[in-house]
């Protein structure tokens, strides 16, 4: 759990390491090193791990967070195991620039990667798509995975496909995700927020033809 108000860009500012997992009480508590290029936060503050929105509940070398058990359900984040790398990334302040897109660190969906290969057009990721997931989608429009802002490339059946820059391969956990790993995934809160409006019909085309939309 996070405070609701904090926000994300999906810039991962370093990649963490799992020191260990307990289960306490109705929740579990991960301990994860802080990356040394992720701003070190206080008690309480909020913290995107693999795109988790997540507070901080302790510290000592390392960061605690104890995470509820919806979240566990809903996320990669019951996958982890000590070891295990994860993306990290401290919540937006007021003058920070917006240099991905706005993440609001809940997560839609866990989905599983189809493929994870170079191909003449560049490294391409591609995920696997359950119904409904559609609507959410759009060509060149934003998506985040594992907590990483991206652009969606193509659009296929079955699968969505996203291209990998250098910086992002280098600098995430992305490249090293094998076929059949989950990712985390938040789509587009534009994209939630119109198909929402259009299944309740406060948005018509009549309307967006009035407003010269279409």
């Amino acid at each position: 759990m996070c405070k609701g108000a904090d926000v994300f860009t999906g810039i991962i500012s370093g990649i963490g390491e799992v020191k260990s997992i307990a289960r306490k009480g109705l929740s579990t508590r991960l301990e994860i090193t802080c990356a040394e290029t992720v701003e070190t936060p206080g008690l309480g503050d909020s913290v995107a791990v693999n795109g988790v929105c997540l507070s901080v509940t302790g510290k000592n070398n390392n960061l605690v967070f104890d995470v509820v058990r919806n979240t566990l359900n809903m996320t990669n984040l019951k996958r982890l195991k000590p070891g295990s790398a994860v993306n990290m990334e401290g919540a937006l302040r007021l003058g920070d620039a917006l240099s991905g897109h706005m993440v609001s660190g809940h997560i839609d969906a866990e989905r599983a990667i189809k493929s994870n290969r170079k191909t003449s057009r560049g490294w391409a990721l591609d995920i696997g798509i359950c119904p409904g997931d559609e609507r959410y989608l759009v060509a060149r429009g934003s998506i985040a995975l594992d907590g990483v802002s991206l652009t969606v490339g193509e659009l296929s059946r079955g699968f969505f496909r996203v291209f990998l820059i250098p910086h992002t391969l280098g600098n995430t956990t992305l490249r090293s995700k094998k076929t059949g790993d989950y990712v985390n995934v938040e789509f587009d809160m534009t994209a939630k927020y119109a198909a929402r409006a259009k299944q309740t019909g406060s948005v018509t085309e009549e309307m967006l033809r009035e407003k010269g939309f279409v």
